[in-house]
């Protein structure tokens, strides 16, 4: 799981960009075009795991922060549980990002047998801190970097994915690895390396935005090798042809420029980018690669919709498992085998909550008609909010951002969303998808027997919205760190698992309850 990988930051995508071992995967498999994640890292990260919509599992809201005295709510039963129960060894390296207050919220108290990697969501590369506490864990022990001569968490990571793999070799239990880098999220650090494998792009390194992409693909080229590096260990091992391999990304590219971090992700020709219900922030690059696929599949791509919790009940189809009760994702087992029907994208799935919002994205009201969705139903996608950063700015130029290395790209504009003026601006937008993939033309106002359709079926989501666990970020204190060695290291537990409970925040919502 790559993070913050956008649409047009893949070589097959975009022959621009260098990611000859992604690619490779391609070749091997075949490319899902209409897989969905959710808007922002924590939220696609617990749909992926626990097979629900984050509005069912408390991560609805924002990204999850760092030092947030909460966590993914222990009642939910993780991806990796279910897969020990089919007599899987289970491994995660990478990126955590949901919850590390208490020793119960950690990665291998939720299923894992082995972890390595970072608790947050967004470390320095070289000393793995944020908000100056270092979040690098292997299993349930903090592992402070060393000083002197840094080694970068992508490089790391690259080292880490081969030992963990060999580790394995000659084990006759199957095992389960989710491999989920930072990379390439922001900060753009880079080494020399990395910066070198683009300097024949011409982006200018004394153009600040220019010289930041080049920086990000940098860190696209690390993802690149960190996926090389998996394959050639599984293969070494000898598991290679025995092994199913997924890639995808959390979320589209973060690609909005000047008050949002380090945004240099790009989606063209995909409306907007991660934090977003667009295109842009959801519709990611994801390639499945399974040894017995005919060869004449190999390098096509598939279109049937799917949607980031169909990976759990998916996995349990092929470990031979059975689809759990009261989760959101339905098994894809049948459109990737040889068999898979082109005439029909929608055979299993026709349908998904792209975003519910229990906060309003412009204040914090607990009221239904405050919340902000957008729903999915077959080609039509709908959208509504008030007006805030998570619909986007629709007078942005950030809103079709062509790639800094490809200003001859055409320029691509779309129809406004927004309705009213000031704290009265609304978001309404009624997409089809399939004729319009680039979101360029609001058939809000033209198309009200859909609306109604799309609206009905986005109000039925508001029933079963579950409370939210976001959490704001504590200060650094004695209360929840501890200094070691000069550094700052989680002081775990610093909060209550009982602050967090799974439960029904909102009963009296209705379906109908809002006003069109």
């Amino acid at each position: 799981m790559a993070d913050d990988l956008g649409w047009n930051d893949v070589g097959f995508h975009n022959s621009k960009v260098k990611t000859p071992n992604i690619d490779a995967l391609l070749k091997a498999g075949i490319g899902l075009t209409s897989n969905y994640a959710a808007p922002v890292c924590s939220a696609s990260r617990a749909a992926l795991l626990t097979g629900k919509y984050p509005s069912h599992t408390g991560f609805q809201h924002a990204v999850f922060p760092s030092q947030a005295p909460s966590c993914l709510p222990l009642e939910h039963k993780l991806l990796p549980t279910y897969m020990k129960e089919e007599g899987y060894v289970t491994k995660m390296l990478g990126k955590w990002h949901l919850g590390y207050c208490t020793k119960e919220c950690l990665p291998t108290n939720r299923g894992w047998d082995e972890f390595r990697g970072v608790l947050g969501g967004e470390s320095d590369y070289y000393n793995w801190e944020e908000n100056n506490v270092v979040l690098k864990y292997i299993n349930e022990t903090v592992n402070i970097p060393r000083k002197v001569d840094p080694v970068h968490m992508s490089i790391q990571d690259k080292n880490d994915v081969v030992d963990m793999i060999s580790a394995h070799k000659g084990n006759s239990d199957p095992f389960f690895m989710m491999v989920s880098p930072t990379a390439p999220h922001s900060p753009m650090q880079v080494t020399d390396d990395m910066y070198n494998v683009n300097a024949d792009l011409g982006l200018d390194p004394n153009d600040p935005d220019e010289d930041a992409r080049r920086k990000y693909l940098g860190l696209v080229s690390a993802l690149d090798d960190i996926v090389k590096a998996t394959v050639e260990a599984l293969k070494d091992a000898g598991l290679l042809s025995n092994t199913v391999i997924i890639f995808q990304s959390d979320n589209g590219g973060s690609s909005l420029r000047g008050g949002h971090g380090e945004c240099y992700g790009n989606n063209y020709p995909l409306r907007n980018g991660k934090a977003t219900p667009y295109e842009g922030g959801i519709k990611v690059p994801t390639i499945y690669v399974d040894p017995r696929l005919p060869d004449h599949t190999r390098g096509t791509t598939r279109n049937f919709l799917m949607h980031i919790t169909d990976w759990l009940p998916t996995f349990l189809s092929l470990a031979s498992g059975a689809t759990p009760k009261g989760i959101d994702g339905l098994s894809q087992i049948s459109n990737l085998g040889e068999s898979y029907q082109t005439t029909d994208k929608y055979t299993v799935r026709d349908r998904f909550l792209v975003t519910l919002d229990t906060l309003s994205m412009i204040k914090p009201i607990y009221k239904c008609t405050d919340r902000d969705g957008a729903y999915r139903y077959k080609d039509w996608k709908l959208v509504y909010g008030k007006k805030s950063v998570v619909t986007g700015d629709e007078n942005s130029p950030d809103m079709y951002r062509k790639p800094e290395e490809s200003p001859e790209l055409p320029t691509l504009t779309g129809d406004s969303c927004v309705i009213g003026e000031g704290l009265n601006k609304e978001v309404r937008c009624l997409f089809n998808i399939k004729d319009d993939p680039s979101e360029q033309h609001n058939k809000y106002d033209s198309e009200p027997k859909i609306v109604a359709q799309l609206w009905a079926m986005l109000n039925q989501e508001k029933t079963t919205i579950v409370r939210e666990v976001y959490a704001r970020p504590e200060p650094v204190s004695e209360s929840n760190t501890v200094n070691v060695d000069g550094v700052y290291v989680p002081k775990i537990p610093f909060c209550n698992s009982d602050a967090f409970p799974l439960e029904d925040n909102y009963k009296d919502c209705k379906p109908g309850h809002d006003e069109l």
